[in-house]
Order: structure tokens, then sequence, then C-alpha cells
């Protein structure tokens, strides 16, 4: 039984248009095209599905998505399946979603078709049809095995100042220094209203004091994403390992948070147990997240996405070079669809050091972050270093001792936990960015990653490479 993501090669390659469009006024329109940008995805299910692999897509009716724009040409006519060219597909606008097929008689296999971020998820149980696929489709598409796994920057040890903070509220003050300009922005009412801000982390505890008093939207994602018999669930925000819970209170939490009145989208995707997580399950998560974000009544609100996770630069052991290399590839061009769709992504750089910067905080996609501390000091185990010629972190941002909400005991005293790590650094930087977008919303995702960039506070103290640009503030 074999696993595979299946990514069109012109996708890997190649940039989609992105989903900025001018109107016939001139004004700018931050419309998030939701259409197939590479038609020949949809090959792969069409061929999966004649071969008797089941359908295991997202469930429910799919949000209603906008053609590219015609040019004021006219429109062909569709042409029959008999008459379709090897390399054309029929895209579907406004349907009413896929639905999940009944068990066949001959079970060879399970699939998920991901239109947003153009890619399939297939799991073969029959070698006869793994063999038939990759002939009929390993010209257009790369077959890149699901077995790599992903790991976190967890917290790591920074000199933690005193036990939980059991069964108290908050801290009286967010403490987040005055330089860092937040309380600013929130004197101006600036605190993220309108911007949805997506988190792929272990999870969110919804019902957390930091987190109760707004609606999460929430999904997690089994560790068999794409099979019909551990469906994904659209549930009441839960965590099981506290990490996300307290990356979503530093971006976003209502006593501590950066962005308190940010709309938040949570896909659980790493399992507390293990801390890690597959390619697979970060890719249902982001189509997940992409489905949201482009329903009719976010299609033009801004989107920022913080995620900690990732590959380190050499492949671990038992993992061939071109296999590891396929699924950094893979993860690159998930990137590029959120950046497609007006989707700033954040990532933490990592927690290994100097000289061990990875992937996707080396891809020129992400806005990669590293840590220092509230005296502006670089914590020893922020990750930096070059990687094909990128020099990484972007910028930094506030990760040691960091005081966020984790979890709670079972007569529901809440826990509040300091904790340190490139983890808690990204959501700082995700909640500025919401900050941004919340400011101005017109900007693009590109525009506001250069305003971050522009924005910062010099480290001049600092070794060289290990800071980026320096400290990321609001200004």
């Amino acid at each position: 039984m074999k696993s595979y993501l299946l990514v069109p090669k012109e996708s890997i390659e190649t940039h989609a248009h992105p989903g900025v469009r001018g109107t016939e006024q001139g004004e700018r329109v931050l419309q998030r095209t939701t259409a197939l940008q590479f038609m020949i995805s949809g090959r792969a299910p069409d061929m999966l599905r004649t071969l008797g692999l089941r359908s295991a897509t997202l469930p429910g009716r799919l949000p209603e998505v906008s053609a590219p724009p015609t040019s004021g040409k006219k429109k062909p006519a569709a042409k029959s399946a008999k008459g379709r060219g090897k390399n054309e597909v029929q895209v579907a606008v406004n349907n009413d979603g896929p639905v999940m097929e009944p068990a066949s008689a001959s079970d060879v296999g399970t699939y998920r078709h991901m239109p947003l971020i153009g890619a399939t998820m297939a799991h073969f149980t029959s070698e006869q049809a793994e063999r038939i696929a990759k002939e009929e489709l390993g010209r257009d598409f790369e077959f890149i095995p699901d077995t790599v796994q992903l790991t976190f920057p967890g917290p790591v040890s920074a000199g933690q100042l005193g036990p939980r903070n059991r069964g108290l509220s908050s801290l009286v003050n967010r403490e987040w220094p005055e330089e860092c300009g937040i309380n600013s922005a929130h004197a101006q009412g600036i605190k993220g209203a309108g911007v949805m801000l997506g988190i792929l982390d272990t999870g969110v505890d919804a019902d957390h004091p930091e987190h109760q008093d707004r609606v999460i939207q929430f999904r997690y994602v089994s560790l068999f994403p794409n099979s019909p018999h551990n469906p994904a669930r659209d549930v009441r925000g839960f965590d099981p390992d506290g990490h996300g819970t307290h990356v979503a209170g530093i971006a976003a939490g209502q006593f501590h948070g950066v962005a308190p009145e940010v709309d938040l989208y949570v896909a659980s995707v790493i399992e507390s147990e293990s801390i890690r997580t597959s390619l697979g399950r970060v890719a249902a998560g982001m189509e997940w997240l992409l489905h949201q974000f482009s329903r009719p009544e976010n299609a033009t609100r801004p989107a920022v996405v913080n995620m900690s996770l990732g590959f380190p630069v050499q492949p671990p052991q038992g993992v061939s070079d071109m296999e590891y290399r396929l699924n950094i590839r893979a993860l690159q061009t998930l990137l590029r669809r959120l950046v497609d769709s007006n989707v700033l992504p954040i990532v933490a750089a990592g927690n290994g050091g100097a000289g061990t910067a990875g992937y996707p905080a080396a891809f020129p996609e992400a806005l990669a972050v590293g840590a220092v501390d509230f005296s502006r000091r670089v914590a020893s185990f922020s990750a930096s270093g070059v990687v094909s010629q990128r020099s990484v972190p972007d910028v930094m941002g506030y990760g040691v001792n960091v005081y966020s909400s984790t979890e709670r005991r079972c007569n529901n005293q809440a826990f509040y936990e300091r904790m340190s790590g490139t983890s808690m650094a990204a959501p700082y930087v995700a909640g500025l960015a919401a900050l941004y977008r919340c400011r101005s919303p017109d900007l693009t995702a590109l525009e506001v990653r250069d305003l971050i960039l522009d924005n910062v506070l010099k480290l001049p103290k600092t070794p060289s490479g290990r800071a980026g640009r320096g400290l990321a503030v609001y200004k």
C-alpha cells in the first residue's frame, strides 16, 4: 500500500497568475480567484476514478468560485468528453461539490482531489492500479511518496520564568514592549478586524478563556487524510498538545494576542505524541484553508497563514535524495498557491541554532521568522543560514519566554505558560501582518511582506546573518 501526492509538473515549475485584477473603473480588486490555474490537474482524479479508486474528497458544498477574467473575449463552447484534448479538463464552476462515493467491489485505493492547490492525494492498495496510473499520468505529474515526515520546532528551554499560571485568566496587561508598536495600533482601533488568520498546528482549545469569546473555524485532518474511513472533521476546536493554543494566543488571543480581532481558521495537522506530520496532511490543511478563504463572503478579505513546521536541508536517514527533493519541491508549490491566492505565509525558521536553516523557511515565498528575547538579543536556538543563496531568517520576532494560553484541567482551570522558540516568534509576526492588513486591506500579500521588511528595528550588535533585516514591528 503506497500513498502519493500527485502534483502537475507544470505547477512545480511555474507560478500561477495572482488573484489581483483591475476593473473597468481602474480601481484595485483583490478577488481571490479559486478557478483552477493549472487545468491539467483535473486529469489525475478522472484517471484514478476510472481505475476504481474511491473518492475521499472534502465533504459538503464547495465555495463558489470566480472564473478567470476573459478580457472581453467570447467564451468558447464546451467540448464534449469524447472530443476533449488530452491535456484538457472541463472545469465546473459553482457546483454542489464532491460527495463520498460508495465502496466498490474491487477496492483498489482512494484519492482526494484538492483543486485549490492543484494536487491530488492517492492511496493505492493495488499494485496494478498504481502501475497503470504512473504510466498514464507520469509524463505530466510528479508522484511524490507521502513518506517523509515533517517536524515542527517545538518549545525549547530558555530560562523559563516560574511555574504555569494555573486558574488565572491572564496577566493584567499584554507584555509586548512599547517599541513594537502593538499598543499604539490597538489605541488607534487597529486590532486585526476583517483579516483572516489561518494556523496549521496541533489544534486550538476553543474553550480556553483566551479564545472562548469568538467562533473559531476548525478542522482536524486525520493521520490518513485520503481515507474515507478516517475523514477530516469540522468540530469545535481542541488541542491535545497545547502548542497550537499557545501559538493562537500569541497571534490572536483576547488578552495577550497581537491581533485579537482577527477571524481564526485552525487546521490540526500535527500529532501531539509524535510532534510530526506529513506532506499530505499539510496539503489537506492548506486546501481546507483556501476553501474557507475563497468563500464568496471571504474572497476579497486579506488573509495570513502561520506555519511552524518543516524539513531539514538534508534528507533524513533511509530517504533517498531524489524522493526528498520531490517532497521539498511539492511543499514549495503549496506555498506558491497561498501567495497566488493573496495569502501571506509566515513560517518559523527553526530551533537548531546557527547554520541549521531548513524548509519552508528557505523558500522565497515564505516570510521566515527567527527569535529574539524582550531585550532584542538573538536567541541561541534561533535557526539561521544560507540555503540556495537565500539567507534565513527574513525578520525576527519575540520568541523567548512568551506568555500565552496552553490548556485546561478537567475542572476547567485555565493554564497559561511561558514558552520559547521560533514557533512563538512566528505568530507574533503573523499578528503584526494582520494589523498591517487590517489598516490597509487593499495591499497584496507581497506588499505587506515588503512593508514588514521595510519597517524593522535594526539589531546592529548582532552577528552577520543571524537576524535578517531586524525585529519586526508595527509602524
